[in-house]
């Protein structure tokens, strides 16, 4: 598997190949090629995998349009080819592998080739992302799609936009999945409660990062609107990201500064906490082509209200929450009014929510379906 950034480092595509490489590793001999990020060893073993971390240059500060970080790995072709005993190549980010990867496993080692598609085409962020994204794949995201022997995509959406109709053959859907042993259903969110002075108070969570894409504008406008009704309400919002200073001047402006919180640098081992503390999640996207953040919030078994952006109808229904047309802050104040209002309706989403995580998104069974990919080829 070909990921440029690995734990420790955990985004969204980091945390799908941890999860299910860790699966497979109890059947296969699995191997992570990626960079070597500060505080990190050149090799170790993890969960059964085997982790080689290439010398590379580390950029933690980039524009707007590029989330950070990024490497620039010199030598990852030599180490690439070292690999050369592996039966299939699995690149995890089309943005990072260019010419000389795809040369390396299809010509030089003559390997079969995987890619999945964890970021769909971007649409309706800014004209400089929406572009440059579309211009990368115009002119290399493509060929590498045509020269894979499978794509898998996280999300119907994603394929739709992002692959082109010819090569749709030989592209799937595979969904990304949640832990439901560690996002589950429990009464273990009072330390976080307590932590934030919010014991009594109904309390509203989101996570992600503090970018245009997410859409957190239209919610803090939101909930402006709902502190006029329910003055004790609060939000949590977990993430980081360059909108923090924008967005918190923002909360100031709607005189709601006290009743939000941003949280950063949470232990994986306490995430499951937040969701467990809060009475409503919320994901407020834009774009979204299939959010982890809503497979935790299904398995902790919380209602949720979110866009009907990208690939978010795809992963919850309408027994699991609310959804609301992206960029509208008067709908996502009268849903998540709704619901806080309505104990029973919103009980009877939180049981929908849990059962639709446990009975499609497990890690085990989007393991098995990437291991059956791999059969295939």
């Amino acid at each position: 598997m070909l990921d440029p950034l690995f734990f420790p480092y955990f985004g969204g595509t980091e945390k799908v190949v941890f999860e299910v490489g860790k699966r497979l590793a109890k059947r296969h001999d699995i191997t992570i090629l990626t960079s070597r990020i500060p505080k990190t060893s050149a090799y170790e073993g993890i969960e059964g995998m085997n982790i080689y971390r290439t010398p590379s240059i580390y950029f933690s500060n980039l524009p707007s349009f590029m989330p950070p970080p990024y490497t620039i790995s010199p030598l990852f072709i030599l180490d690439l080819i070292k690999r050369r005993n592996a039966d299939i190549f699995h690149i995890h980010n089309r943005f990072w592998y260019y010419l000389g990867t795809l040369l390396t496993i299809k010509l030089l080692l003559r390997k079969k080739l995987v890619l999945t598609l964890h970021n769909a085409k971007p649409e309706g962020i800014s004209f400089l992302t929406d572009n440059s994204a579309a211009l990368y794949d115009l002119v290399w995201g493509k060929r590498i799609m045509e020269n894979t022997n499978r794509i898998t995509a996280v999300s119907r959406y994603t394929r739709d936009v992002t692959v082109p109709k010819r090569l749709h053959f030989k592209t799937e859907v595979i969904y990304n999945g949640v832990d439901v042993e560690r996002f589950a259903p429990r009464d273990d969110g009072s330390e976080i409660r307590k932590r934030f002075g919010v014991e009594n108070q109904p309390l509203l969570l989101t996570n992600a990062r503090l970018v245009p894409q997410k859409g957190l504008s239209y919610l803090i406008d939101a909930l402006a609107m709902l502190k006029k009704e329910m003055r004790d309400v609060s939000l949590l919002i977990i993430g980081k990201g360059p909108l923090k200073d924008e967005l918190a001047k923002q909360c100031v402006r709607n005189g709601i500064q006290d009743s939000i919180f941003f949280v950063t640098g949470i232990p994986e081992e306490e995430l499951p906490l937040y969701y467990n503390a809060a009475d409503l999640f919320v994901l407020p996207s834009v774009w979204e082509p299939s959010a982890l953040v809503l497979y935790e919030a299904l398995a902790s078994g919380k209602a949720i209200v979110a866009t009907d952006a990208g690939g978010i109808p795809e992963i919850m229904t309408q027994e699991c929450g609310f959804f609301v047309k992206p960029r509208d802050a008067n709908e996502l104040f009268e849903k998540i009014k709704f619901l806080l209002e309505n104990d029973d309706l919103r009980k009877r989403m939180e049981n929908k929510a849990r059962e639709r995580a446990v009975g499609n998104f497990t890690w085990e069974i989007i393991a098995e379906k990437f291991e059956a990919v791999y059969n295939k080829i």
